[in-house]
């Protein structure tokens, strides 16, 4: 599905946000499911993210969301694969994969399931 090379990722239990999403028509785009998800607190401002898809099959997509150079101590980036399936008027998400990349100095620099110290 997600073709990674020297990364690794977290999987996320996907049932509580399918639970969240289940009866909300208003999703209208893979990216928004996305976003959706991410659910970045809006008194931080507004993130400065990356979004792609890459649709899979019928309605069936790959998603991913990075949130590049955060402000933080030890985070640099979050980065967020899912795949999901537009049923209806409705998503459902299969699969939802998490990775973090450290600053220099606090931790590994490329993608890992391993969070940041």
């Amino acid at each position: 599905m997600f073709v990674i090379s020297c990364e690794s990722s977290k999987e996320i239990d996907s049932r509580r946000f399918n639970a969240k999403i289940a009866h909300n028509t208003a999703i209208a785009t893979p990216e928004a499911l996305i976003v959706l998800y991410y659910d970045y607190p809006t008194r931080e401002g507004t993130p400065n993210l990356q979004l792609s898809k890459k649709e899979i099959g019928p309605q069936h997509f790959e998603i991913t969301l990075i949130h590049d150079n955060l402000d933080d101590d030890s985070v640099k980036a979050i980065k967020i694969d899912m795949t999901a399936k537009r049923i209806g008027n409705t998503w459902q998400v299969q699969k939802i994969l998490k990775s973090w990349k450290c600053y220099d100095g606090r931790d590994h620099t490329d993608w890992s399931s391993q969070k940041c110290s």
